[in-house]
């Protein structure tokens, strides 16, 4: 296992983790995504008998996906899946495909990280060495793989050896980029459109409905639980890089919304980015009760690791979060778009609305 304690910096690991909303660069700093060229993916001319995989397709109905300035047309269900995240794996599985998916890449995740009530479904799944390096996997390694449909973050289109849209075009690859990874500023409705998008591309539209039912009504019974409790101030912390910065997640993207959903007044809400870097004295000033600790469980000791960096300064020793070793640790996981940021909302709300749970 990796044991990185406080040198994580944005950079790759914002790559890998597919961390909050929309790229960042290692300031923290937003960077547009680029845009793919919309074409469809390309459908082998050989016809297949008319009687050939009848059972598997029976009642599929064909669909178009707009997506990532994509167009694409499905005319089956895809059969040899790459995950290249447990959100995306979780989706998948939830909506009854686990048996599609051929290989997944938990970034900065663990397998076990999984929901407990998908774990068993995906638990088998390869997790092969060669997707899985710490660092994007390379064109040649997914197309080794050979699957005919990879579901990923964008961000990986910034890393020139993951290869382009076109490359997997024209290697029979559909591809499904989550909305989280490449809208500015995005929402958990975002998160909804990937359910909604993969329902249909799974012919499962039904249960993608119910999944979000679901998410909705527990997202509404925590806001209604503290609706008309006080706001509780709290850092989210996910580093400390190099030059002794601290990154943090600030006022833009999913993360913030989650935030407010749980009853929670983020202290750096006024921050114009979903992740940004800030010096220690900004800490010591703004004071926060709570610090929510993102955790990399594919380091070793990651959370507990960076508690100890934070409560080592001794310029933060009387923040108040630091004083009452109050931390929350949150899987990556449940940061990043999925069916898990129900999860990150649940867990903030109890733990600094102990009295209203």
């Amino acid at each position: 296992m990796k044991k990185r304690i406080v040198t994580l910096v944005l950079g790759m690991s914002m790559v890998m983790g597919a961390i909050g909303c929309g790229n960042a660069d290692a300031s923290g700093n937003e960077t547009a995504s680029g845009n793919a060229e919309s074409t469809s993916a390309s459908i082998e001319e050989e016809e297949v008998p008319e009687t050939a995989d009848v059972p598997e397709e029976k009642g599929y109905e064909a669909v178009t996906i707009d997506n990532y300035d994509l167009t694409t047309e499905y005319d089956k269900k895809p059969e040899n899946v790459v995950c290249l995240s447990l959100n995306s794996a979780e989706i998948i599985a939830a909506l009854g495909e686990a048996d599609s998916i051929v290989a997944i890449q938990t970034g900065n995740n663990n397998i076990e990280d999984v929901l407990p009530e998908l774990y068993e479904e995906l638990k088998d799944v390869e997790i092969p060495d060669t997707i899985n390096t710490g660092m994007p996997p390379t064109l040649e390694a997914m197309l080794d793989i050979k699957p005919d449909f990879v579901a990923m973050n964008g961000y990986y289109f910034f890393v020139p050896f993951f290869g382009t849209v076109e490359d997997y075009q024209n290697n029979d690859v559909k591809l499904y980029v989550t909305e989280g990874s490449y809208v500015d500023n995005c929402t958990i409705e975002n998160t909804y459109n990937d359910i909604k998008n993969l329902g249909s591309i799974f012919g499962q539209s039904e249960k993608a409905e119910e999944l979000i039912s679901d998410m909705k009504d527990r997202f509404a019974s925590v806001e209604e639980t503290v609706k008309d409790a006080e706001k509780v101030s709290v850092m989210a912390f996910d580093s400390i890089s190099e030059d002794g910065l601290y990154t943090v997640a600030g006022g833009s993207g999913l993360e913030q919304q989650l935030f407010d959903m749980a009853g929670a007044d983020n202290i750096f809400s006024d921050v114009e980015s979903d992740f940004s870097t800030v010096s220690i004295e900004e800490i010591v000033a703004r004071n926060p009760e709570y610090i929510i600790i993102h955790a990399y469980t594919c380091n070793e000791d990651d959370a507990q690791l960076k508690i100890e960096a934070l409560k080592a300064q001794a310029e933060l020793a009387d923040v108040d979060a630091i004083k009452n070793d109050n931390f929350i640790i949150v899987n990556m996981v449940q940061v990043t778009p999925g069916l898990q940021n129900v999860d990150f909302v649940e867990t903030v709300a109890m733990a600094i609305h102990k009295d209203l749970f």
